[in-house]
Protein backbone atom coordinates (compact mmCIF):
# COMPACT_ATOMS: atom_id res chain seq x y z
CA UNK A 1 0.00 0.00 0.00
CA UNK A 2 1.14 3.30 -1.24
CA UNK A 3 1.66 6.07 1.66
CA UNK A 4 0.87 9.85 1.05
CA UNK A 5 4.42 10.49 0.76
CA UNK A 6 5.39 8.07 -1.84
CA UNK A 7 2.09 9.40 -4.24
CA UNK A 8 3.11 13.32 -3.27
CA UNK A 9 6.53 12.15 -4.30
CA UNK A 10 5.09 10.85 -7.82
CA UNK A 11 3.23 12.99 -8.48
CA UNK A 12 6.47 15.64 -7.93
CA UNK A 13 8.40 13.40 -10.79
CA UNK A 14 5.99 14.18 -12.94
CA UNK A 15 5.61 17.22 -12.45
CA UNK A 16 9.10 17.90 -12.67
CA UNK A 17 9.82 16.12 -15.80
CA UNK A 18 6.42 17.86 -17.45
CA UNK A 19 8.25 20.77 -16.22
CA UNK A 20 11.66 20.14 -18.38
CA UNK A 21 9.25 19.01 -21.25
CA UNK A 22 8.06 22.36 -21.39
CA UNK A 23 11.50 23.87 -21.04
CA UNK A 24 12.88 21.95 -23.83
CA UNK A 25 10.17 22.46 -26.19
CA UNK A 26 9.95 26.20 -25.86
CA UNK A 27 13.72 26.57 -26.18
CA UNK A 28 13.69 25.01 -29.19
CA UNK A 29 10.52 26.71 -30.51
CA UNK A 30 12.25 30.02 -29.73
CA UNK A 31 15.95 28.38 -30.65
CA UNK A 32 14.08 27.67 -33.85
CA UNK A 33 12.68 31.12 -34.67
CA UNK A 34 15.96 33.16 -33.50
CA UNK A 35 17.74 31.06 -35.36
CA UNK A 36 16.08 32.57 -38.24
CA UNK A 37 13.64 29.88 -39.04
CA UNK A 38 10.95 31.05 -41.05
CA UNK A 39 7.16 30.64 -39.61
CA UNK A 40 5.58 30.92 -42.28
CA UNK A 41 7.29 30.34 -45.74
CA UNK A 42 9.63 26.79 -46.58
CA UNK A 43 9.19 25.23 -43.32
CA UNK A 44 11.97 22.26 -43.22
CA UNK A 45 10.24 18.77 -42.64
CA UNK A 46 11.69 17.78 -39.48
CA UNK A 47 10.21 21.51 -38.76
CA UNK A 48 7.10 20.74 -39.29
CA UNK A 49 7.08 17.50 -37.49
CA UNK A 50 8.57 18.50 -34.38
CA UNK A 51 7.03 21.95 -33.83
CA UNK A 52 3.71 21.10 -35.71
CA UNK A 53 1.90 21.62 -32.16
CA UNK A 54 3.12 25.21 -32.59
CA UNK A 55 2.56 26.19 -36.44
CA UNK A 56 -1.22 24.52 -35.65
CA UNK A 57 -1.53 27.38 -32.87
CA UNK A 58 0.46 29.99 -34.36
CA UNK A 59 -1.46 29.56 -37.92
CA UNK A 60 -4.40 28.93 -36.35
CA UNK A 61 -4.27 32.18 -33.60
CA UNK A 62 -2.93 34.46 -37.00
CA UNK A 63 -5.99 33.34 -39.51
CA UNK A 64 -8.53 33.36 -36.27
CA UNK A 65 -8.03 35.59 -33.81
CA UNK A 66 -6.28 38.53 -36.30
CA UNK A 67 -3.18 38.44 -33.92
CA UNK A 68 0.35 39.76 -35.52
CA UNK A 69 3.30 37.71 -36.46
CA UNK A 70 5.05 38.49 -33.30
CA UNK A 71 1.83 37.48 -31.21
CA UNK A 72 1.28 34.06 -33.15
CA UNK A 73 4.92 33.29 -32.87
CA UNK A 74 4.86 33.72 -28.73
CA UNK A 75 1.61 30.95 -29.07
CA UNK A 76 3.45 28.78 -30.91
CA UNK A 77 6.27 28.56 -28.84
CA UNK A 78 3.91 28.08 -26.15
CA UNK A 79 1.81 25.46 -27.92
CA UNK A 80 5.36 24.05 -28.26
CA UNK A 81 6.13 23.72 -24.60
CA UNK A 82 2.75 22.23 -23.27
CA UNK A 83 3.08 19.79 -25.96
CA UNK A 84 6.52 18.69 -24.95
CA UNK A 85 5.38 18.89 -21.44
CA UNK A 86 2.34 16.82 -21.80
CA UNK A 87 4.43 13.83 -24.02
CA UNK A 88 7.40 14.24 -20.88
CA UNK A 89 4.81 13.63 -18.27
CA UNK A 90 2.86 10.77 -19.96
CA UNK A 91 6.39 9.28 -20.40
CA UNK A 92 7.12 9.19 -16.91
CA UNK A 93 3.60 8.00 -15.70
CA UNK A 94 3.43 5.40 -17.92
CA UNK A 95 7.24 4.62 -16.83
CA UNK A 96 6.41 5.19 -13.06
CA UNK A 97 3.13 2.49 -14.31
CA UNK A 98 5.38 -0.15 -14.98
CA UNK A 99 8.18 -0.12 -12.89
CA UNK A 100 4.97 -0.26 -10.37
CA UNK A 101 3.61 -3.36 -11.98
CA UNK A 102 6.97 -5.12 -11.81
CA UNK A 103 7.14 -4.60 -8.16
CA UNK A 104 3.74 -6.08 -7.54
CA UNK A 105 3.72 -9.68 -5.53
CA UNK A 106 2.78 -12.51 -7.53
CA UNK A 107 -0.64 -13.99 -7.03
CA UNK A 108 -0.45 -17.96 -6.28
CA UNK A 109 -3.56 -19.02 -7.56
CA UNK A 110 -2.99 -22.00 -6.34
CA UNK A 111 -3.51 -21.27 -2.61
CA UNK A 112 -7.29 -19.33 -3.63
CA UNK A 113 -9.95 -20.98 -1.48
CA UNK A 114 -12.42 -19.57 -3.83
CA UNK A 115 -11.37 -21.94 -6.59
CA UNK A 116 -12.03 -25.77 -6.12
Amino acid sequence: MKTVNQNTASSRKIRSVALIGFGAGGLGGAGFLLSGGNYFLNIPRWASIVFYPGFFAGFWAAEHLHVGVLVAQVIGVIAVGLAYALMAALARWMWLAISRRRKMPVQNDDHNPSRT
